[in-house]
């Protein structure tokens, strides 16, 4: 317990130096960071797609004598290619510099044209299921964490990126503490043995305490005025910021950000890990840290970009 503590107060003290401090003089810097994450993340899943072999059951739909239908089991190893996916992590960060969200789509179609052209060239070697595999590898979680790059360096970057950071912690902490605290009947046994379902709602209270918190450091205790620059002054003079909108807000990244845990989970399960790495001491890999922000990432983009658009 006490290392995990430990452990995550220190990635929250880079995470906050990184989008609070390093972010006044370079938004570059911040980048870094953000990119880190999720090259170091897709390596990880990279590595854990690759770990083990999936089991397959065909089901013959012809009855054998005895009336029971015969079925045969068969196992395969997902092989996601390395040659799209390293590319992905090379040409990524400069196209989502230059072209914003139409990078994000070029890196995918390049990474997708050349996994086809792999799977024709060697078609004894990868299957279909090889190109999904890569796919998969390139959008979770290298063109989802990549998303927060282009939030970045928009006109509502501070906010957006605090927002994001304030749901999806509090709600990890919040599921955490309550979870322990209260316990009661697990959320899904099948899936995450440890999840109970007071968790699950202490964790929609924390992501709604979140934007709270986003809303009195923003608009009532003012803490980001010192910093005097074009965003806050684009923020407060063109988004009507009001809890009437942040609580609900909050309240669905929370549920979302749960669903994105599970759905981690049961990827981890299905592949017959426990842990997508072991680089944080009693957390595991940075898969298994971003995973909630994974689902939350796109859905305060969209929300955010459409505030930037019409307001």
């Amino acid at each position: 317990m006490l290392k995990r503590i430990v452990t995550a107060v220190g990635l929250l003290a880079v995470v906050f130096a990184s989008v609070f401090w390093l972010r006044m003089y370079s938004l570059i810097a911040t980048d870094i960071i953000i990119m880190a994450f999720a090259l170091v993340g897709g390596y990880e899943m990279f590595k854990s797609l690759r770990k083990k072999s999936v089991t397959r059951v065909v089901v013959d739909v012809n009855f054998v004598s005895d009336g029971k239908s015969s079925y045969k089991v068969s196992e395969f190893k997902l092989q996601p290619m390395l040659i799209p996916i390293a590319l992905c992590m090379v040409i990524i960060y400069p196209l989502i510099y230059f072209f914003k969200e139409l990078g994000l789509v070029v890196t995918l179609a390049v990474a997708t044209i050349i996994s086809l052209i792999i799977m024709v060239v060697k078609h004894k070697e990868y299957s279909i299921s090889d190109v999904g595999a890569t796919v998969f590898n390139i959008v979770y979680p290298i063109l989802i964490m990549s998303i927060l790059v282009i939030m970045n360096h928009s006109k509502m970057g501070l906010l957006s990126i605090f927002s994001t950071f304030a749901v999806v912690v509090l709600t990890d902490t919040m599921a955490f503490f309550v979870g322990i605290t209260c316990k009661g009947p697990k959320l899904c046994p099948n899936v995450s043995p440890k999840k109970t379902i007071s968790g699950a709602v202490g964790g929609v209270l924390g992501g709604i305490l979140g934007m709270v918190i986003v809303y009195l450091l923003f608009c009532q205790f003012n803490l980001f005025n010192y910093m005097n620059n074009g965003e806050l002054n684009y923020i407060f003079s063109n988004i009507p910021l009001n809890l009437a909108v942040m609580l609900p807000l909050g309240a669905i990244c929370s549920v979302i950000a749960e669903f994105g845990d599970l759905a981690a989970s049961i990827i981890k399960r299905k592949i017959g890990i426990k842990d997508y790495g072991n680089l944080f001491p009693g957390h595991g890999g940075v898969m298994d840290r971003i995973d909630s922000f994974l689902a939350v990432i796109p859905v305060m983009y969209i929300v955010f970009a459409i505030c930037e658009r019409f307001v």
